[in-house]
């Protein structure tokens, strides 16, 4: 006999029983009732640790046992058998192992099917997204974090006809458009908008120097701007709202997401090392040195050598790597 207790489903009272297996048959007898059930039809719930286990019967009602051990010894005179993950679950190095199988696939998803995803998401969604979102992040940050340049009309517009007199790889000029800012909260930056229009600040002007310098930061914004990274990120920090964009059609949650997202972008090392080879190869095809963005790095580096939040550095892994591959581009022959 196995003590339990009878949960008869009408009631809150606790029935006290005995449990004991007679011919296929589950024989539960108490002082006021005896049920004989066949025990096929009897569903036993997962053993997790110590917790009552409990037996639920095909009319709804249920027996809950504490004395697990006792079960176990009840259940042996059956045919029954724990279901494979219930077994599983009690063997600490399968536990162990299917935990570690677990991180393991979380890491995965995250480093390369979300980012894949979210490159693939970033090439399918309509080019309307992308300006939309645009607006919505200049609307959040014009007047607050941003702030009118106060570069001459006629620096910009040197500035920008350089720009679009570049020829890139693939022929043809840029179509991005430039806009011009300051903030003191974002210094010396420049960053892509999700539809390729390119923000410059007055303090990278100020910090890299000449036109050429500061077209090569331009060119590497364009990689950007090309490879639709900043869209990219926006997507893989806003998963949720991104599955409900793609499937739905609302883009509140990324409208929402979009202007933190954009001011605090972190770009990966592929995903710069793609910029920074798209910025020299379009360099290249105008006669510049990809030697003039390492430059850049390399004074950005020299005038904010603790890469505080305030530099265009801040948003972008350690420079070292970028500027050695950068100069070993600029010293090859090129025809």
């Amino acid at each position: 006999m196995l003590p339990a207790s009878y949960f008869d489903g009408r009631s809150a009272r606790v029935h006290v029983v005995d449990l004991s297996i007679v011919a296929d048959e589950l024989i539960i007898k108490g002082a006021d009732l005896e049920r004989r059930i066949p025990f096929a039809t009897v569903r036993i719930d997962e053993r997790l640790g110590q917790a009552p286990r409990r037996l639920r019967l095909p009319d709804g009602t249920f027996c809950e046992v504490r004395d697990l051990q006792g079960l176990d010894a009840l259940l042996c005179l059956t045919s029954h058998r724990d279901g494979f993950v219930d077994r599983m679950q009690r063997r600490l190095p399968l536990a162990l192992a299917a935990l570690i199988a677990c991180v393991a696939l979380i890491a995965v998803g995250y480093e390369v099917v979300l980012p894949r995803a979210a490159e693939l998401g970033a090439r399918r969604l309509s080019p309307a997204v992308g300006k939309l979102l645009s607006i919505q992040t200049l609307q959040t940050l014009d007047g607050t974090i941003l702030q009118p340049s106060k570069l001459s009309p006629e620096r910009q517009g040197a500035l920008m006809s350089a720009l679009h007199k570049l020829i890139l790889p693939g022929g043809g000029h840029p179509p991005a458009t430039l806009l011009f800012r300051k903030s003191q909260q974002l210094g010396a930056n420049a960053f892509t908008l999700p539809d390729g229009t390119i923000v410059l600040l007055d303090g990278l002007v100020d910090c890299v120097g000449d036109d050429q310098h500061v077209l090569a930061v331009l060119a590497h914004e364009l990689g950007h701007a090309q490879g639709r990274h900043g869209l990219q990120l926006l997507l893989r920090t806003s998963a949720v709202g991104a599955f409900w964009s793609f499937y739905i059609g609302d883009i509140s949650q990324l409208l929402a997401a979009a202007p933190a997202a954009i001011v605090q972008v972190r770009y990966s090392q592929d995903l710069e090392r793609q910029a920074d080879d798209y910025a020299a190869t379009l360099l290249l095809r105008n006669d510049l040195s990809p030697g003039l963005l390492a430059d850049d790095l390399q004074q950005l580096a020299r005038m904010h050598p603790q890469r505080t939040r305030d530099t265009y550095l801040a948003s972008h892994p350690p420079t070292d790597e970028r500027m050695r591959h950068l100069r070993a581009l600029a010293s090859r022959p090129h025809t």
